[in-house]
């Protein structure tokens, strides 16, 4: 039997400590391993990515030619630009084409000029694409709405992202953290992610710390440092980039993990958080909801005495309920890589079966 040929575009492992990165490295781990009698993978990488790839896969390293030349990219039966951001797609008309949305984050985010710019890369994309996927419903409605005249009949198809179980990995406190009992969060500090009404909510519990760590290069960082320091709110600490090993830690140790965000495509953290079993808490908006699908408490505003009052709740109702952790766990376990995967090889085969 004659093995059809799946690239998938990790040229995103040259960036390995973003979000496309870890997503490029753990699908060159899953993918890799498997032996299809059917199906045979590509990996597309970066020219000069050096770590070594394991498994059954074919390697091609991606030069700057191949973006101006396509004629220079593999011949496959299948592509999946595994992000809305791939810079290179096939040229032949042949070619099955599988198109991955993880946010429309540019929507809020850019100036109207750039919006205009993402609008069109995108159009272009999903007029290609046999299949489009979304890591959310809320992302899968989200383009519906806004390129309801270029899908025409396409539906968006929602294959939740997969998230690594770390639950059990080794572990290092942080030098920052102190003896004090700590709520934790993560993310980049952006405006998006509301971390800076986390301020005025811990002057409410003055017994624990809030760690609130993340790329803080970004001007919500400079805010919060201000303020912190203006307003002496010394029970909070904006820490900067934390390792894995620390990330860990964290989530083992925290009581509580806060993330009032509303710019999420998914909100991979809060999964993680309850691998620990954690009290999470969650904003009204977004996927957040939908992502934690009621093992979690969902402030149902950003007021600083309701994100209060419901900390003190849901503390308490994580004490009195014992179930609450286990529910959890077990919530978050559904989002492995093995359902992951099996829900796009069997996207690949309907494609390519067709």
């Amino acid at each position: 039997m004659t093995k059809q040929k799946v690239l998938l575009d990790l040229t995103n492992l040259k960036n390995p400590n973003c979000g496309f990165g870890q997503i490029a490295i753990n699908y060159a781990n899953q993918f890799g391993k498997l032996e299809l009698e059917d199906i045979s993978f590509v990996f597309l990488i970066p020219e000069n990515y050096n770590r070594i790839i394991e498994g059954n896969a074919e390697i091609v390293r991606y030069t700057k030619q191949m973006r101006h030349d396509k004629k220079l990219l593999p011949k496959v039966n299948l592509w999946h630009a595994v992000n809305q951001n791939q810079k290179v797609n096939t040229n032949e008309d042949n070619t099955k084409v599988v198109f991955t949305i993880h946010d429309l984050n540019y929507l809020t985010e850019k100036q109207w000029y750039s919006r205009i710019k993402h609008d069109f890369i995108l159009k272009n994309r999903i007029k290609r694409a046999d299949a489009v996927t979304a890591i959310s419903g809320f992302v899968a409605r989200q383009v519906e709405e806004r390129f309801k005249k270029t899908l025409k009949q396409k539906h968006v198809e929602v294959i939740y992202d997969a998230v690594e179980w770390i639950a059990g990995k080794p572990q290092e406190k942080p030098a920052f953290a102190d003896q004090k009992p700590f709520f934790f969060t993560i993310g980049q500090i952006r405006m998006k992610k509301n971390f800076h009404l986390l301020l005025d909510v811990m002057k409410q519990f003055p017994e624990h710390n809030l760690y609130i760590c993340g790329d803080d290069h970004f001007e919500a960082g400079k805010l919060i440092a201000s303020r912190i320091e203006k307003e002496k709110i010394n029970n909070v600490k904006l820490t900067g980039k934390i390792s894995e090993q620390e990330k860990v830690w964290l989530y083992q140790h925290a009581e509580a993990f806060l993330f009032p965000s509303q710019g999420e495509g998914f909100g991979l953290p809060v999964i993680e958080a309850m691998q620990f079993g954690k009290p999470v808490l969650v904003s009204n908006y977004t996927c957040l909801p939908e992502i934690t699908a009621g093992h979690a408490f969902v402030w149902k505003d950003l007021t600083t005495q309701t994100m209060a009052d419901g900390i003190r709740q849901y503390l308490d109702e994580f004490k009195q309920n014992p179930n609450i952790k286990e529910q959890m766990r077990k919530h978050a376990l559904s989002f492995n890589y093995e359902n992951h995967v099996n829900e796009y090889i069997t996207l690949y085969r309907k494609l390519l079966n067709s």
